[in-house]
């Protein structure tokens, strides 16, 4: 819960107070000195295209427990509240925040990522808390260090710039990963599911794809491409997300295959065309569950 009070406490001090306006060649240097001054957190900080990022060091990422400390939640979220209240105030046009946290023993890194019209949203209090959450990208993963042996030599932050399309596409995955966690306390069924997407073009469109792979099948065999198809939709809708041609949604374990147009998409959300004839006109069969394992790296046991 720590996090959750810092991000709530970021979304209000980036609003309030005097407003603060900074040149866009003075964004980096504005928020490295906050943190430093503020709050006596030493970090770097990059704008790449429309993203502005900022990287900071620190002891203990995770506990002995593998869990994240609740001052380093705190240290995330004053970071990310730097960064917001520069980006707030600037005549620089940017999208998105990205925080990354390094640990300084190890090679493990967390990230969040925001979008800015998110933050504006959420001042407005057009979103609520729980719904800022879920519009948050949570990361985890590893950097490379120069020297693995010498904490003091760290390699130079390279920022990527965030698209739209790739946000949306994480943030999507995201929530049906919570989704199937919060499910999996209360229904066996959904104990553990593997799910990927991305955004490409192939044959000429555009395309969000998503994969699924549950381990246990459920009574009816189209909930989770629907359930799937709910969770697309509403991040798609709420951010009225139009630059695609196509939707692909395959659950392996039951061979299904979705596959819906941006118009159908838009019947959807309109209620012109209901879930059943979505699933008469549109679902086809799909790949074996052994070739979806092979997609995802994963070598099915043999019985």
């Amino acid at each position: 819960m720590a996090f959750v009070a810092a991000l709530a406490l970021a979304a209000g001090l980036a609003g309030c107070g005097p407003k603060y306006t900074y040149t866009g060649s003075a964004v980096p240097k504005s928020i490295e000195t906050i943190c430093q001054k503020e709050n006596q957190l030493f970090v770097e900080a990059r704008v790449v295209g429309k993203t502005v990022g900022a990287l900071l060091y620190t002891d203990n990422l995770v506990d002995a427990k593998g869990q994240v400390p609740s001052e380093v939640h705190e240290k995330m979220g004053k970071v990310m509240q730097a960064a917001t209240r520069v980006a707030l105030s600037t005549d620089l046009k940017l999208d998105f925040c990205k925080v990354i946290l390094r640990d300084t023993k190890s090679d493990n890194e967390l990230a969040i990522t925001r979008s800015i019209d998110d933050i504006k949203r959420a001042n407005a209090d057009a979103l609520g808390i729980e719904e800022s959450i879920n519009r948050t990208l949570f990361g985890q993963g590893k950097y490379k260090r120069l020297d693995p042996t010498q904490t003091a030599v760290r390699p130079a932050f390279v920022l990527e710039e965030v698209r739209l399309e790739t946000f949306l596409v994480e943030q999507i995955v995201q929530r049906i990963r919570f989704n199937f966690s919060k499910d999996a306390k209360e229904d066996a069924v959904n104990a553990f599911a593997l799910v990927d997407g991305n955004y490409g073009v192939y044959g000429g469109k555009r395309t969000l794809r998503f994969s699924v792979i549950g381990l246990k099948a459920s009574e009816d065999p189209h909930a989770t491409v629907i359930n799937v198809l709910k969770v697309v939709n509403a991040v798609i809708g709420g951010y009225k997300f139009v630059d695609f041609d196509t939707i692909e949604i395959q659950d392996y374990l039951n061979r299904l295959k979705l596959v819906l147009d941006r118009q159908t998409l838009i019947d959807y959300q309109e209620k012109k065309i209901s879930e059943a004839q979505l699933l008469e006109r549109f679902l086809t069969e799909s790949q074996s569950i052994q070739e979806a394992f092979k997609l995802f790296g994963f070598t099915l046991p043999q019985d």
